[in-house]
């Protein structure tokens, strides 16, 4: 697997990841009583707005300086590389503050365990896998919908 398919596949199967865990923090420490499809929708639309502007950072910035830090540590000693890369994606993380630097850990390990699959893996799957936060947003939104018209017709049914 080429270095670049894995960062692109890497950045593709953070972002949803992130963006849920991110989503969930928030709606639990904000809505402690909400009922079920409250916070419900409330996961689903965060992870679709946390998506929609995290992916395209994961992409750009995040698969550049990913490369970078593989392309420094390269430089270390074979034993200390890992914790090179590592921090290093912590550093390059750290400019986006804590919430990068959380999506940083993330990618690196995401990455870290792609690289050690050593499949075959080409372009072609990479930008296939571009396809899944997209869909991951297209599914919290549909479904957020969904909830909102059930809820609206048991409404209307019932009272």
């Amino acid at each position: 697997m080429d270095m670049w398919t894995r960062k692109i596949i890497a950045a593709s199967l953070t972002a949803p990841v992130y963006a849920f865990v991110l989503a969930c923090g928030v709606v639990v420490w904000e809505q402690a009583g909400a009922g079920i499809f409250d916070t419900l929708n409330g996961v689903l639309l965060l992870t679709a707005a946390y998506l929609t502007v995290s992916f395209p950072v994961l992409v750009t910035y995040g698969v550049v300086t990913s490369m970078l830090s593989d392309a420094l540590s390269r430089r270390a000693p074979d034993r200390f590389s890992a914790y090179v890369t590592f921090g290093l994606h912590i550093g390059f993380g750290l400019v986006m503050l804590w919430l990068g630097a959380g999506a940083a850990v993330l990618f690196w390990i995401i990455d870290r365990q792609l690289q050690r699959k050593r499949r075959q893996i080409g372009s072609k799957q990479a930008l296939t896998s571009l396809a899944v936060p997209v869909g991951v947003v297209l599914s919290a939104v549909g479904i957020v919908y969904v909830i909102d018209v059930v809820e609206d017709v048991v409404r209307r049914l019932y009272g």
